[in-house]
C-alpha cells in the first residue's frame, strides 16, 4: 500500500482524486490526500468544496460533531461561505479542522489537526465475471438518474469504507443499495470491503435502517423491489446475502415474498440465521422465513426472554397486553443485564417490536411517556435503551420536556451503576456525555434528526398487495 509523500491538502484548483490509488509524490505537491484519517478520533477526513473554516480554533465538540455527521456540510453555518471561499475547501473530523483558502496547498505539518495518510490501494480491476460488468452498468445508470430533492436532511449511515450511503426519498435508497458493492469486481461478488481482504455484505447497513427508522420500512421494502428488478445477479445476489444473514428482515416480508418466485436461483454465499441451508437460494431462505414466523405467532402469547432476569436466568410470561409488557419492563429493568455483552436490560423489546402487531410499539410509547422519575431502574433502563435509537423520533415530545424542565436525575453521573445491576448503561458512552441529562440531550439531538427525514415514497411497489 503506498502512502502519499508528502501528505497534502489543496483547494479546488488542484485535483483531490477520486481514484483511492493515485498518492501524491514529489515536490511541489499537485494532488492531495483522498485517504486522510485522524489519529486522535479515528474518523477519516470529510471535505465541503467552496468553503473554509470561521476560525482557526475548532469549535465545541457538539457542534464539530453535527458537521461531520451532517449530509450536507457546505450548508452548515460553521463553515464560511464567502464569495471569496469559491476556490477553498474546507477538511474536518470529529475534533478538528483546517482549510485551504484561496488555492494552494497545505501540508500535514502546517496544520493543527492529528491528521495523517493512512495509505492508497488502486481498486479499479478488470472485470472478471459478466455478472460484475452487467451490474455495474445497472448501478450506474440509476445511480446518475435524476431523483426528486428532498426539503430535508439526509439520512447517513455509516458501514464501510466505501460504502456509507445517504439517502431522502426512496429513489435515492435505491440508488444507494445499488451503489453498495464498488468492491465487487476485486472480490467477485457484492460485498463491500472493510480491509485488505476483510468483506462484509454490501446491504448490511440495511438492518440499520430497520430496527432506526420503522416509518422507513415500506420505502425500504419498495427500493428493495426496484433494486433486485434494475441491477441484475449481482443486486440478487445482495438480495438473498441481506435475507440469510440478518434475523430481522423478517420485518420485509410483506415486501420481499414474492421475491422468491421471481428469482428463485439466486444464491447467498452464507447464512447467518439458518435460513436457506443448505441450498442458501432465495426460494429456500424465504420459505425458512415464512416458516419462522409461522412458530413466532404461535408462541406470541407468551415469551421468554433468556439471559435477561437476575443474575442472568431467564423470564417468562405472558405477553398479549399493555400490562403484560409494563410487567415485563419492570422485571428486566430490575435484574439489569447485558446478555451477550452487547445488549441492555431492554433490548429483548427490538425484536417484540420487529414481529408483533402495533399495539405493542404504541404501548410501549405510552408506558415511556408515563413515566415514573423516580423510578430508577425504568429511567435507567430507558436511558440504556436509547442508545439502541430505535424509533427515538417517538420519544422526542418527551426528550424536549425534559430538556426544557430536567428531572431530579438529570445531573446524576452517567457511569452511575443502579443497585442489582450488572454494568453501566450503555449510553454513557456517547460523546460528551458526563451526567443522565446529558445523554437525554443527546437522545433529543438524535431524535431530532429524524423527525429532520421523513419517508418520501417516490417509486411505485412493484409487487404484492398494497401495504399503507
Amino acid at each position: 500500500m503506498n502512502t502519499c509523500s508528502p501528505a497534502v491538502l489543496v483547494s479546488l484548483d488542484l485535483e483531490l482524486p477520486t481514484d483511492p490509488g493515485i498518492t501524491n509524490q514529489g515536490y511541489p505537491p499537485r494532488v492531495g490526500c483522498s485517504h486522510l484519517v485522524c489519529d486522535n478520533c479515528g474518523a477519516d477526513v470529510r471535505h465541503a468544496n467552496s468553503r473554509s473554516i470561521t476560525s482557526n480554533y475548532p469549535p465545541v465538540r457538539d457542534k464539530l460533531e453535527a458537521l461531520y455527521n451532517s449530509s450536507d456540510p457546505a450548508s452548515s453555518p460553521y463553515l464560511d461561505a464567502a464569495p471569496l471561499h469559491a476556490e477553498s475547501r474546507a477538511y474536518f473530523c470529529r475534533c478538528s479542522w483546517a482549510a485551504v483558502d484561496l488555492g494552494g496547498t497545505k501540508s500535514l505539518g502546517d496544520i493543527d489537526a492529528p491528521w495523517e495518510c493512512a495509505g492508497h490501494e488502486s481498486q479499479v480491476m478488470v472485470a472478471r465475471d459478466i455478472r460484475v460488468t452487467d451490474a455495474r452498468k445497472a448501478t450506474e445508470a440509476l445511480v446518475q438518474a435524476t431523483v426528486p430533492v428532498s426539503p430535508g436532511e439526509k439520512i447517513w449511515i455509516a458501514y464501510a469504507p466505501n460504502v456509507n450511503p445517504e439517502f431522502a426519498t426512496t429513489s435515492e435508497l435505491r440508488a444507494a443499495l445499488l451503489a453498495s458493492y464498488p468492491d465487487a469486481e476485486y472480490f467477485r461478488a457484492p460485498v463491500a470491503g472493510k480491509g485488505r481482504d476483510d468483506t462484509v455484505p454490501a446491504w448490511g447497513w440495511v438492518v440499520d435502517l430497520i430496527r432506526m427508522r420503522s416509518d422507513w420500512r415500506a420505502s425500504l421494502g419498495i427500493a428493495l423491489q426496484h433494486a433486485a428488478t434494475d441491477g441484475g445477479e449481482l443486486a440478487r445476489i445482495a438480495l438473498a446475502d441481506l435475507l440469510a444473514g440478518f434475523r430481522d428482515t423478517i420485518a420485509l416480508c410483506s415486501w420481499t415474498s414474492e421475491m422468491a418466485q421471481l428469482w428463485p436461483d439466486a444464491r447467498a454465499s452464507a447464512s447467518g440465521t439458518g435460513w436457506g441451508v443448505p441450498e442458501l437460494t432465495l426460494a429456500a431462505i424465504i420459505r425458512d422465513q415464512t416458516s419462522y414466523l409461522g412458530v413466532i405467532k404461535a408462541a406470541l402469547p407468551e415469551v421468554f426472554l433468556s439471559g435477561y432476569g437476575k443474575g442472568g436466568t431467564g423470564i417468562t410470561g405472558p405477553l398479549t397486553n399493555e400490562d403484560e409488557l409494563r410487567a415485563l419492563l419492570d422485571e428486566s429493568a430490575r435484574a439489569g443485564q447485558f446478555p451477550d455483552g452487547d445488549k441492555g436490560p431492554w433490548s429483548w423489546l427490538g425484536f417484540e417490536l420487529l414481529t408483533r402487531d402495533e399495539w405493542i410499539r404504541s404501548a410501549f410509547v405510552r408506558l415511556v411517556v408515563a413515566s415514573d422519575a423516580a423510578d430508577e431502574p425504568w429511567i435507567f433502563a430507558l436511558l440504556d435503551w436509547f442508545s439502541e435509537e430505535r424509533d427515538l423520533w417517538q420519544f422526542e415530545q418527551l426528550l424536549a420536556t425534559w430538556h426544557a424542565n430536567p428531572p431530579a436525575w438529570a445531573n446524576t453521573a452517567a457511569n452511575t451503576k443502579p443497585r442489582g445491576w450488572k454494568r453501566t448503561i450503555r449510553s454513557s458512552h456517547w460523546p460528551e456525555v458526563e451526567t443522565l441529562g446529558d445523554i437525554a440531550r443527546q437522545a433529543l439531538w438524535r431524535a431530532k434528526k429524524q423527525l429532520a427525514t421523513p419517508p418520501v415514497i417516490d417509486l411505485p411497489q412493484l409487487f404484492g398487495a398494497a401495504i399503507s
